[in-house]
């Protein structure tokens, strides 16, 4: 009976040992299948993450160089250059970078060895078109296949382009390649182990990287965004090696065959111990898989946690202490989140986020925030995770890891101020500018406060440039930063605006005297020089004022009138300031149709030519004609010569107009020849600009040919201003005039600022009097004594004289007397067309 039931019991033991066998080998492949699983699937994550992380970057380079565009979209090579050289620096993983015209051909490339990439079109190849076209039409950034780089024999480049928009209208790409494949063996070098192999393709099934080795019975296959496109990554492990199979089931066999025999030789022994061997055999396989399961934690590169919401037990990789830089403490939330390590300005939100996942509300969270170090900096870190819910919909567990992502930020920081600071200066600039103003604009009903603008351009630094180089002008600029940053004070903005300009926005002064003050302080500063290279340069500047924001302005109509005041500055003489007032926009808007009537003349032919005769007194006849141009709009009405030419000459049509009105003066007055009439010499006023032209001299001549007009009746007109500018080529250019048989005469003389030096120096026949002194003639003996004195001077250098603006008898009368050789004015004859100069021709005769 006893040994009945002792062989039921041994049967019994051998029974559960079998069971114990199989369950114990389950638990083993069972095991490796977890762990491997796991592995690969933690493995995935991390190249896939890797390959986003640093598209991300190449994203975010591609919007610096945006930034860069949207502020000077006619952003040249040498800029180009500085960008993109400091990008490659910082990412060397990156081959080149390009810039494509909106034909999508290549016009700028760095670094030069891909020069041979310049000129290439994206058009007419199909492998890319349909990424261009969504690329444009969606404004998305685009990535294409990657690709072998022509030239190269193993070099694997991925393409990513950046489409650019001018007006809203599709101007180019900025393109980054880098070495992918360069890249991938780093980063595969990095996250997987040498037992782990990897292959990589894209979405159409082409290679980009395989491991050899053959595959092992488990493969992981993840999809990896890149952008608008994906790729397909496989993981695997090395098959475990012939015979390894058969330990695991024979290391349990031999268990299972020892623990047998004792059972059987010591079944009573057994028979008192099973419980505490059962419960010992539990507690260490429950050991030996935490042990494991910790292991494979540490193997992330991330710091990696789990918190039981039941029984609030917080379970950290070893890498917590390295990522956080702080030890964990308790359980529950306090344990993940240590209050007095988050930065105050990130904990309420980071709060808000875990009660959510608590609720249910969201099953994934993202949440970027600040820790303190030991040292009392603070580190950024991510903190990405999931929430699991049991059969109940209820959370029974948030599972996540901690990524540092200090080095992102730094480089999105730098990123951020190359896009709104100005890297020479080091102040705000126009981007920045303009958003701050926009929002001080849009604040001011709420927040009631005076601000000011101020516009300062440097007076002349172009010729700075030329004469000292950029370089040394950098310097200029930057002291000269500084100096308005003093002046302007900390309660005060100073942005580079650019080039040679600057803005200041002012708050909450008192009254318009305290701005003016302001502006006095600034023209102060600059009358120190700047030494620089043992050299002092001296620069003065312009300032355009606008003086209290009125309501429903924009940044754009408070910086227009401030360009507007700063221009009424400079050609007030410049180193002055200049508050703006509506009459200034006024007088933009009748600038601006009065250029645009100019332009219309132009363009239809249909300016006005009147003639105005001139006598000789001593012979009594006509001495010759003045070509005066007169400008008629049916909006406008007759305009003055004075506003109109004032006009031309800022807007630069003076040079076309002055040449039209010369030609048609030949042409009219080649008529008058063949007509028989004696009207003499034909004057034309030319401006400074035309002369100080390189082809004016070509074009008189063209016009004397063309025309058939006589080189010795053609006489330029030119003024005291030409003295003043670019007076030594003007001067060898009248000389060729004169020697060609054109006289030239001098006109308004006596009102400018003309040295006598000059009168000897000039190639002039003839003295033009400015009316001026005759109107006063008649009344003052100093008038009188001046007329006399320039007539007298002008005979002594063997020149003739015309006097402007007679009107009376008496005053003709007065400049015989005087020796006066010519005289012009409504005495004589008026302006009029050359109809009506014909008609005088052939019925007025002289007034005697």
């Amino acid at each position: 009976m006893m040994k009945s039931k002792y062989f039921r019991y041994i049967a019994l033991q051998a029974v559960t040992m079998s069971v114990i066998f199989v369950t114990i080998v389950f638990l083993l492949l069972r095991y490796q299948q977890t762990k491997n699983n796991y592995l690969l699937s933690s493995i995935g994550q991390s190249v896939s993450y890797s390959v986003q992380q640093h598209v991300s970057i190449t994203e975010g380079i591609l919007a610096s160089l945006s930034y860069n565009y949207e502020i000077d979209h006619n952003i040249d090579k040498q800029k180009f250059n500085l960008l993109a050289a400091q990008y490659i620096k910082e990412n060397p993983d990156i081959l080149y970078i390009q810039h494509k015209d909106k034909n999508t051909i290549t016009d700028m490339v760095f670094p030069d060895v891909y020069a041979y990439t310049l000129g290439a079109s994206l058009k007419g190849r199909p492998e890319v078109e349909e990424a261009i076209d969504k690329a444009i039409k969606q404004r998305i950034t685009t990535v294409n296949d990657p690709f072998i780089l022509q030239g190269t024999e193993d070099i694997l480049g991925l393409v990513i382009r950046y489409p650019l928009y001018k007006e809203e209208q599709f101007d180019g790409f900025f393109v980054v390649v880098f070495d992918l494949k360069s890249y991938i063996n780093t980063m595969i070098d990095g996250v997987i182990p040498s037992s782990y192999h990897i292959r990589i393709y894209d979405k159409k099934g082409g290679v980009i990287r395989e491991d050899s080795g053959a595959k092992g019975r488990q493969v992981h296959t993840i999809r990896v965004p890149v952008m608008d496109n994906y790729w397909l990554v496989s993981l695997w492990k090395e098959p475990i090696p012939e015979g390894g199979e058969a330990v695991i089931w024979f290391v349990p066999l031999v268990v299972l065959l020892l623990v047998g025999t004792l059972i059987f030789l010591q079944a009573d022994l057994f028979k008192k111990d099973e419980d505490i061997q059962h419960l010992a055999s539990l507690h260490k396989e429950l050991e030996r898989l935490k042990e494991s399961y910790t292991l494979a934690l540490a193997s992330a590169n991330d710091a990696l946690w789990e918190w039981n919401l039941f029984t609030n037990e917080v379970i950290t990789s070893d890498k917590w202490l390295d990522i956080t830089g702080n030890e964990r403490k308790g359980q529950g939330f306090g344990a993940i989140v240590q209050e007095e390590n988050i930065h105050s300005e990130d904990y309420q939100e980071l709060m808000e986020t875990f009660e959510m996942c608590l609720k249910g509300q969201v099953r994934e969270f993202r949440k970027e925030y600040r820790i303190k170090n030991k040292d009392g900096s603070y580190t950024w870190v991510l903190n990405r995770g999931k929430v699991y819910f049991d059969e109940s919909d209820v959370p029974n567990k948030i599972a996540g890891a901690v990524s540092n992502i200090e080095e992102r930020k730094q480089r999105e920081s730098k990123i951020e101020y190359m896009a709104f600071y100005d890297i020479l200066t080091g102040l705000p600039n126009k981007v920045r500018f303009m958003s701050i103003l926009e929002n001080t604009l849009q604040t001011m009903e709420a927040e009631p406060g005076r601000y000011s603008i101020l516009m300062i351009d440097l007076d002349n630094f172009k010729n700075h440039n030329d004469l000292l180089g950029l370089e040394v002008c950098d310097q200029i600029l930057n002291l000269a930063a500084g100096r308005l940053t003093q002046t302007a004070g900390p309660e005060n903005l100073v942005a580079r605006f650019g080039g040679d300009e600057f803005l200041i926005l002012i708050r909450n002064y008192n009254d318009l005297k305290e701005v003016e003050a302001l502006c006095q302080s600034i023209l102060r500063i600059f009358n120190s020089p700047f030494s620089l290279m043992k050299k002092s340069v001296y620069l003065s500047v312009s300032i355009g004022v606008v003086y209290c924001f009125e309501s429903g302005q924009t940044a754009s109509d408070v910086l227009r009138n401030a360009d507007t005041a700063l221009n009424k500055a400079k050609e007030s003489g410049k180193n002055q300031y200049c508050i703006y007032d509506t009459q200034m926009h006024d007088d933009i808007i009748r600038k601006s149709s009065v250029e645009e009537c100019i332009r219309e003349a132009l363009d239809r032919d249909s300016l006005i030519i009147y003639y105005q005769l001139q006598q000789d007194l001593r012979q009594n006849q006509i001495r010759g004609v003045e070509a005066l141009a007169r400008l008629h709009s049916e909006e406008l009405g007759m305009i003055s010569p004075l506003e109109f030419i004032a006009v031309a000459e800022y807007t630069g049509l003076i040079i076309p107009l002055g040449n039209w009105i010369l030609k048609n003066a030949c042409i009219q007055g080649k008529s008058w020849i063949d007509k028989g009439y004696p009207f003499g010499k034909m004057s034309v006023n030319i401006s400074a600009y035309q002369l100080h032209n390189e082809s004016f001299y070509d074009f008189v001549k063209d016009v004397l040919n063309e025309t058939g007009f006589p080189v010795d009746r053609l006489e330029l007109e030119i003024t005291e201003s030409v003295l003043l500018e670019f007076s030594k080529d003007n001067i060898e250019t009248l000389k060729k005039f004169r020697a060609l048989g054109i006289s030239i005469a001098l006109d308004d003389f006596g009102t400018g600022y003309s040295s006598l030096n000059y009168l000897t120096a000039l190639p002039i026949d003839v003295l033009k009097i400015d009316k001026s002194f005759l109107g006063k003639a008649m009344e003052r003996e100093i008038e009188n004594q001046v007329i006399r004195s320039i007539t007298e001077l002008a005979h002594g250098l063997n020149l003739k004289v015309v006097s402007e603006g007679v009107e009376t008898a008496e005053q003709k009368q007065l400049l015989e007397e005087m020796g006066c050789d010519y005289i012009q004015g409504y005495y004589f004859a008026r302006p009029n067309d050359a109809d009506k100069v014909e008609e005088w021709f052939t019925t007025e005769k002289l007034k005697r």
